[in-house]
């Protein structure tokens, strides 16, 4: 017996030595499956890499300069390579390709009872479910859109009229990025659940929508980098250490949405040709049906929101683009071909702002997110062999900004360009490298995409019809912190009445 319990400290280390060296193999195994990929050393050898340029915030930014670095394929996890070239991501992503979403998708639906079209991975399950809520998202089923939007748009206008407008002697700054999210809320929160938070005229973040976005999706975003980490916010005593004023407004609104979605069930069900309803009347079990809502109120806030934001930006910094767009606007108005409030119809034929709109979201595209996409067989993308199970992601910054598609002033917010183009070909190119913002073509195109542009289609003509912006602080005119979704902050106008004809 003296002699085993001499042993063990030896038989200990053995053990561990064993383990040591498995793990050891286990991921030297591991960097050898895209060891033919360039990209950052430590990227290879664990996704701490990629983690850390999350928790940064600027994690964007950093990967279109590792584009510039290695090329059009790198690595930027054990597991994961981005791409760069934007027709082999249109490939990627094809309607009949065999790819489908990775496991980074699993942070959209933590301990659901059942899965929302952002979460699903089968790519059948998605295009089932997909199919039973384009009638809603496409206003086929709906009679309220283009109401819904003009109301909440006016809501904005009175804001700004009520509190925010500055003349010689009296200086108001407004904080555009918030009211921005105040209006994107309130318009999504009337069609989801047909219940209008009302941010715009209380002139604040009622639910905690804002608080919550802000507090989770950073944690979520950089779980989602890790496969299987997800589980640990399905743990109860995990759960408890979350902050709670971060996710009240979360179970506000998730309480809001199964209230209201119960309301459309049952002997006495409500029934109304409004969002909800086309769910209901699609089939959707009721689960299915708050949890959409639930979802689109995330999914259709922010994104939105900072497509307004950095247009705005970009223009307050253009003073040409600027001008040229109001000239745009005055000369309709005074034509008669803008009602007020402007139609969908007569915006499409407003040249310049549909350019004003395309350039913005080019420039900054409103979801910067990895997006990683994954097949079960090996396949070759940018020339590169790519193993089975292996992540394929976009660089949305990059793809954006590719001089060979959209000229060597890529880098610039330069409307005209799509005013100059009179090549069909190019042109056709540039709109569908663009689309890439929507993931247009592609199996999983945003379903908010029609009601976004309607958003956008609106917002920029009401506001320059009646206003003008000018940055406070142009050398520092916003903070954003990027997470793949960039939440930007602090960017403060001041806001004058116009006197035009």
């Amino acid at each position: 017996m003296e002699e085993l319990y001499t042993l063990l400290p030896s038989l200990a280390l053995a053990g561990a030595s064993l383990v040591i060296t498995y793990l050891v193999l286990s991921r030297a195994a591991t960097v050898r499956h895209l060891h033919h990929i360039p990209g950052p050393t430590w990227a290879s050898w664990t996704p701490l890499w990629l983690v850390r340029r999350h928790l940064r915030g600027r994690v964007s930014r950093d990967l279109a300069e590792i584009s510039k670095q290695y090329g059009p394929i790198s690595r930027i996890a054990p597991n994961m390579v981005l791409v760069s070239d934007p027709f082999e991501i249109r490939r990627v992503w094809q309607v009949r390709g065999p790819w489908y979403r990775s496991r980074w998708y699993d942070m959209f639906h933590f301990d659901q009872p059942v899965q929302t079209v952002l979460s699903l991975r089968d790519n059948a399950a998605h295009g089932a479910l997909r199919a039973k809520l384009v009638p809603g998202y496409s206003g086929r089923d709906v009679d309220n859109l283009h109401s819904v939007v003009d109301r909440r748009i006016a809501d904005f206008v009175d804001l700004i009229e009520r509190k925010y407008l500055s003349t010689e002697g009296d200086y108001r700054p407004m904080d555009l990025a918030e009211k921005a999210e105040f209006m994107t809320l309130d318009v999504i929160s009337d069609m989801a659940i047909g219940h209008c938070f009302g941010c715009l005229q209380e002139d604040r973040d009622t639910f905690g929508q804002i608080d919550f976005v802000t507090g989770s999706l950073p944690l979520l975003v950089v779980m989602a980098v890790v496969p299987g980490s997800l589980v640990l916010l399905r743990n109860p005593i995990a759960r408890a250490f979350l902050p709670k004023d971060k996710i009240e407004g979360a179970l506000r609104m998730q309480g809001l949405a199964k209230k209201n979605a119960a309301a459309r069930y049952g002997p006495d069900k409500i029934v109304a040709r409004d969002m909800l309803g086309s769910f209901v009347a699609q089939g959707l079990p009721y689960d299915n049906a708050w949890l959409e809502t639930f979802g689109q109120i995330g999914a259709g806030t922010d994104t939105t929101a900072t497509a307004i934001r950095m247009t705005m930006f970009y223009l307050m910094s253009s003073p040409e683009s600027y001008g040229k767009l109001q000239n745009e606007l005055d000369s309709a108005i005074e034509s008669g071909r803008v009602s007020s409030p402007i139609t969908e119809s007569e915006a499409k034929q407003l040249p310049y702002l549909q350019a004003v709109i395309k350039e913005g979201m080019r420039t900054w595209p409103p979801v910067m997110g990895l997006m990683p996409k994954v097949c079960d067989t090996e396949q070759i993308v940018c020339g590169k062999r790519i193993p089975p199970g292996t992540d394929v992601c976009w660089d949305a910054i990059t793809i954006m900004r590719n001089r060979e598609i959209f000229g060597e002033d890529a880098e610039c917010f330069r409307p005209d360009r799509w005013i100059d183009e009179k090549d069909p070909d190019r042109r056709k190119i540039m709109e569908q490298i663009q689309g890439l913002c929507f993931a247009t073509s592609s199996r999983w195109e945003c379903l908010g995409k029609s009601i976004a542009l309607l958003e956008l289609d609106k917002v920029f003509v009401e506001l320059l019809r009646r206003f003008d912006f000018s940055l406070v602080n142009p050398m520092t005119p916003f903070s954003t912190y990027d997470v793949s979704i960039a939440i930007q902050s602090d960017m403060w106008v001041r806001v004058q009445k116009r006197h035009n004809k």
